[in-house]
């Protein structure tokens, strides 16, 4: 009978002890947000000054301090494709005061590398969408297609009669691997050093088609040098009004494009990733910073932390399963 009660009492203290360590982490994490952030956050760009995911940090930054009282010092960490900032943020301490921006390199490089220092699911946590930069089909008007659709058409009645035109990146590259597996056609992928080289190699009819952001064609479209068939992303973009989205052109699974986001290591608290989530999505919807994001290429897009981290996770398995299938060698980082 002694043995039951103390028995009892000990899970009887056990339990009062376990609730003791979850109140104190609820404090300890309610004061981690009241105080949050009481000094400068190093915004971890993983490319050089000048790029895109440099742009774009350094359009958001600004405003973070305004809102959060600190500064967002940048710190450009380029190298090995993205990997060396990425990891420099996936071990950080996560306290918040380490945030990235990144786009594309964030879903690409874990379906292209061979062996990665970090975990890109366990290390690394989505924090907010700033906007999405989606690919557009772009056409050579000698192609006999007026839509989506009679392109697909005549890839399928014509295999390897087509070629693409992908800009380098391997997520230009991707997208056109996406669209074969996608609906089983044939054709050949042509390589160049970035978008504005495709474009030129489409202008002249060297490609037949290009999926890429708008930057490099949208001078041609007026002039029909060019034709724009759909964009690959959730709504159509201001700068192309008329140009439907996969989705309407009847192809809801072809997405594909740049995503630009905040990133904190693994293991931030939750009311701090919330309020930077907040933070974010707060600042891309000053008009000032719509216009200037919309000029980048960006339809700005808030999320909550949980549906971006669903994004996030759903494009780097869809990558990897377009990697898998397409049989591509996958690079040391």
């Amino acid at each position: 009978m002694r043995e039951l009660t103390a028995t009892a009492g000990s899970s009887r203290c056990c339990s009062a002890f376990t609730r003791l360590m979850a109140l104190a982490a609820v404090l300890v994490a309610s004061t981690a947000m009241a105080q949050y952030p009481d000094r400068p956050i190093r915004g971890i760009v993983p490319f050089a000054p000048g790029g895109a995911n440099d742009v774009m940090a350094r359009v958001i930054s600004p405003q973070i301090t305004k809102l959060l009282g600190q500064p967002v010092i940048i710190d450009n960490r380029p190298g090995a494709l993205g990997h060396i900032g990425i990891e420099a943020t996936a071990k950080s301490k996560p306290d918040g005061y380490t945030i990235l921006f990144s786009a594309t390199a964030s879903t690409v490089l874990p379906a292209m590398s061979k062996a990665m220092r970090y975990d890109p699911i366990k290390d690394i946590q989505p924090v907010a969408e700033i906007g999405q930069g989606p690919y557009v089909v772009v056409v050579n008007p000698k192609v006999p297609a007026t839509n989506l659709r009679e392109l697909i058409e005549y890839a399928r009645k014509n295999p390897g009669k087509l070629n693409g035109g992908a800009g380098g990146a391997a997520g230009t590259r991707l997208a056109i691997e996406l669209m074969k597996i996608q609906n089983n056609i044939q054709l050949e992928i042509i390589m160049y050093n970035g978008n504005g080289p495709t474009a030129t190699a489409l202008l002249k009819g060297e490609v037949d088609f290009a999926t890429m952001d708008t930057s490099a064609f949208v001078g041609y479209l007026a002039s029909g040098r060019i034709k724009a068939f759909a964009v690959a992303g959730e709504k159509r973009l201001p700068s192309l009004p008329d140009v439907p989205t996969t989705a309407e052109a009847g192809f809801p699974d072809f997405r594909a494009g740049a995503i630009f986001g905040v990133y904190v290591a693994a293991g931030t608290p939750a009311p701090i990733v919330q309020k930077l989530n907040e933070t974010i999505n707060a600042i891309i919807v000053i008009p000032e910073i719509v216009e200037q994001l919309r000029k980048l290429g960006s339809e700005p897009n808030p999320k909550s932390v949980e549906v971006f981290t669903q994004l996030i996770r759903r494009e780097i398995q869809t990558w990897k399963d377009v990697v898998a299938k397409a049989k591509i060698p996958l690079d040391d980082p």
